[in-house]
């Protein structure tokens, strides 16, 4: 079976929302203000001019980078202990949660926040790294996935032999 590189799959794309910690998913570049979209919030370069935007208006954005980041770490780690059918599908239907929760960050991040932040000060998006590395991360998970879903069949078909 080809678990490790399902868990090696997994383990990258939790390193990849992990990331998003310390990269910048898009800059704004108004006319006196500069805006910095993080996943933990929204800094100014201008101290001197106040920030339009609590930091808590990126909660959402930051509850779903963390979650993906935690259910991929367990399911890579899972993965090494997995012996068991029972165990298999049960990592296949968490994947298939992350791969949800992925698409959800992705669709909120890109269709609410991207097109909100910039308009108090009148700037669009300079996307970053940042912004492309969930999508990365959601096309190793969903190849993780179908690896696992392929080993399921395999382990299957081994228990009807016996």
């Amino acid at each position: 079976m080809s678990q490790r590189l399902q868990s090696v799959f997994f383990f990258l794309s939790a390193l990849l929302f992990a990331a998003l910690f310390f990269l910048p998913l898009a800059v704004y570049y108004g006319n006196e203000n500069t805006l910095i979209f993080n996943v933990y919030g929204i800094d100014t370069l201008t101290p001197a001019l106040e920030n339009p935007w609590p930091r808590t208006f990126s909660l959402p954005v930051l509850i779903l980078a963390i979650t993906s980041m935690l259910l991929s770490g367990y399911l890579a780690m899972g993965l090494f202990r997995a012996v068991k059918l029972v165990q298999f599908v049960k990592l296949h239907k968490i994947s298939r949660i992350n791969i949800v929760i992925i698409v959800a960050w992705i669709a909120v991040v890109f269709g609410y926040y991207i097109r909100v932040i910039g308009h108090p000060i009148g700037a669009d998006p300079t996307f970053k790294v940042g912004a492309f590395l969930p999508l990365v991360a959601l096309l190793l998970t969903i190849a993780a996935a179908s690896g696992l879903k392929k080993d399921i069949k395999k382990v299957r078909s081994t228990d009807r032999i016996r």
